[in-house]
């Protein structure tokens, strides 16, 4: 029987144990969150007033912290995330068609998304239609080696193989979207890295070739 990507993700996501997941506030995801949202806000201002859509918004990781300096809302197809996910604005949506009317967001974001889709071109083109100027994406680094090694292990995972910043840089701009600035960032991941060593590596979540995350802001 030939693999069927769309029923794996949905089980993927669907699944009993996702209630196991760190929490938004947990110190590890907290610490992984707020590196990455400074880093956005050096290139973006993000006041009380702007308005963000986090697409793929799962438990709320961003959504929650993103909440806390902007009117976010989030969206994501797993009803099983969108229950764990603590915010209020959050609701079930299919990425591939997001019901909210062109120009709607100041800035549309997602996070660890696109490598879970087949059809990543109509996610984007329907980020960009709803975003009024900046489309933010993060996606895991297959350079970094741990990245990639998850990645092989976890067959959900593997469509982060191809997600290099080459790749990325290139998908954005074949689907018109003008790149500001891409990087890979940081050394946590927030589900897996073992809280006792959070104090060893806050230094050392920076701006890296190997980064676990791959950055790309754009404008429209």
């Amino acid at each position: 029987m030939a693999f069927d990507h769309h029923t794996s993700q949905r089980d993927f996501w669907e699944r009993n144990d996702l209630g196991r997941r760190r929490n938004p506030t947990h110190p590890v995801v907290k610490a992984y969150v707020l590196s990455k949202i400074l880093e956005i806000q050096k290139h973006i201002s993000i006041e009380t007033e702007t308005t963000l859509l986090d697409v793929g918004c799962g438990n709320g990781f961003f959504t929650t912290h993103f909440n806390q300096i902007c009117n976010t809302i989030g969206i994501d197809s797993s009803k099983k995330m969108i229950e764990l996910n603590p915010n209020k604005n959050v609701s079930v949506m299919d990425a591939r068609k997001i019901e909210y009317p062109n120009d709607t967001f100041d800035i549309v974001f997602c996070h660890a998304l696109l490598h879970h889709v087949v059809e990543r071109d109509k996610v984007i083109q329907e980020m960009k239609r709803v975003s009024k100027r900046f489309v933010i994406i993060l996606e895991p680094n297959r350079n970094n080696p741990f990245m990639y090694l998850f990645a092989l292990i976890v067959k959900e995972e593997r469509g982060a193989l191809i997600f290099s910043l080459k790749y990325l840089k290139n998908f954005v701009e074949i689907n018109g979207l003008r790149i500001m600035t891409a990087f890979s960032q940081g050394c946590i991941v927030p589900n897996k890295f073992p809280t006792l060593l959070l104090p060893f590596v806050k230094g050392l979540d920076c701006l890296n070739a190997q980064g676990v995350t791959n950055f790309i802001i754009c404008e429209k």
